[in-house]
């Protein structure tokens, strides 16, 4: 009815302005017709494609804020602490709840557990920032948020041989619709029970770790370590261009951003001793390399202008002498905390937060060189590759496309360090966590 009082509505309308209404119409019909017809279609196809390209073997999408994960005070060296981390939060994603922010640990005893500092979770990385870096992804929640204060159901995980893969998951998969799932928290509990079975792509670990911004604090302290190492590095360039008699200090040269490479040296001796033992356990060759083969491999990487920075990611026992800093080759002027002269800023920061603010300055040098059977260099590594896949750069084999990382322990086709990147499509975090000399730059 109202469509026909619509239509004798139009008589009364002038002649040149009758044919637009009715062509408007026509086009408004039309597009609902259409849309009633597609919609459907697209539904199905944009439920096939979340299902298809879901990068975890979560299929429920987005995350509850009012049911959560709660995982015991996790412990053992930084980038372990950032594995267990983002395995618990790949676990409650999985079980679609919020993981309660835990506490890491900022002290590294291996085995005196009692003997452990705790450190909140948000003293370290910025609460706020993960979740918006996260959003959608997966999400850290506050105990103020938890409503229910009754006793949580407890996910006891196992341990041993008889505790498999297979069974890990079948738990999973009976908590996230069973009994479990009726109780606001679940308290993942049991022995090291951040290091359950892994179930989960590289590509959801390195999503994780990407969503992990320090905080304000300690940011600051990185951004000044970073500085100190490009004042170096200015007056290393100013040094050589009075050597070289250049009348024009000012050249433009001098102008060029400063870059530096970072080097995770890993020759103290509990390490030696460690990594010759796995190297005849397990018939390896390329595990060790002493400080002479490091600094032999690493003066042959053509992808910075020198002179240059190398910065030395080293053990403080290193500290005591020079000789980590001694017989680098003309244009290559090394660095550790010490010669740089920030101690100060170390000296202050706890175990875990010296480790955080060397592994930023690493994830940011210009060229980054590591052994791949440290999980310090690998997670670098798996950093600075995301880093690259988000600019469209899924190979950095034969050119420098910056942001160049190799391994010193394995020789590259032209003799030099195999240049290295992350394999992103690698279905589990095996060999970041234990390592490997099968690395490619691709």
């Amino acid at each position: 009815m109202n469509f026909l009082l619509n239509l004798k509505h139009l008589r009364h309308i002038s002649l040149p302005t009758r044919p637009v209404i009715c062509k408007c119409l026509l086009v408004v019909i039309g597009l609902i017709v259409l849309r009633a017809i597609v919609s459907p279609f697209l539904a199905i196809n944009l439920s096939e494609k979340s299902f298809y390209e879901s990068s975890t073997l979560d299929l429920f999408p987005g995350v509850r804020k009012d049911k959560f994960v709660e995982v015991p005070q996790i412990i053992w060296g930084l980038n372990n602490q950032k594995i267990a981390f983002a395995r618990a939060c790949l676990t409650a994603k999985f079980l679609n709840r919020s993981l309660l922010m835990p506490s890491l640990s900022a002290s590294l005893f291996y085995k005196e557990v009692d003997l452990l500092q705790p450190i909140p979770f948000d003293k370290v990385f910025d609460f706020n920032k993960f979740n918006a870096r996260c959003y959608g992804f997966a999400r850290l929640a506050r105990y103020s948020e938890v409503s229910n204060h009754t006793e949580p159901y407890k996910l006891q995980k196992g341990s041993g041989r008889r505790w498999t893969v297979e069974r890990d998951l079948d738990q999973l998969q009976q908590s996230k619709t069973g009994e479990a799932d009726d109780y606001e928290v679940i308290h993942v509990t049991g022995k090291h029970p951040f290091l359950w079975p892994d179930h989960w792509p590289v590509k959801d670990y390195a999503k994780v770790f990407d969503c992990l911004a320090l905080s304000p604090e300690i940011e600051t302290e990185v951004v000044k370590v970073i500085s100190k190492i490009k004042d170096a590095g200015k007056k290393a360039r100013h040094e050589a261009a009075i050597s070289h008699n250049k009348k024009r200090i000012d050249d433009g040269s001098l102008n060029l951003p400063v870059q530096y490479i970072a080097v995770h040296m890993r020759i103290e001796k509990d390490w030696m001793i460690h990594c010759k033992k796995w190297e005849k356990r397990s018939n390896l060759k390329e595990i060790c390399s002493s400080k002479g083969e490091i600094i032999h491999k690493v003066s042959q990487i053509t992808d910075l202008r020198r002179p240059v920075v190398v910065y030395l990611a080293v053990a403080d026992s290193l500290l005591e002498d020079d000789s980590v800093t001694s017989g680098w080759r003309v244009g290559m002027i090394a660095y550790e905390k010490k010669k740089l002269g920030v101690t100060d800023i170390y000296e202050r920061q706890p175990y875990l937060i010296k480790s955080a603010i060397d592994f930023e300055v690493c994830a940011r040098a210009d060229v980054f060189v590591g052994n791949s059977f440290s999980t310090f260099s690998n997670l670098v590594v798996l950093s600075r590759t995301e880093r690259l896949y988000k600019l469209g750069v899924p190979s950095s084999c034969g050119e420098d496309v910056g942001l160049s990382s190799y391994a010193y322990n394995v020789i590259g086709d032209d003799g030099g360090p195999q240049r290295w990147m992350t394999d992103m499509l690698d279905t589990s975090l095996q060999r970041i966590s234990y390592g490997t000399n099968n690395i490619s730059c691709h």
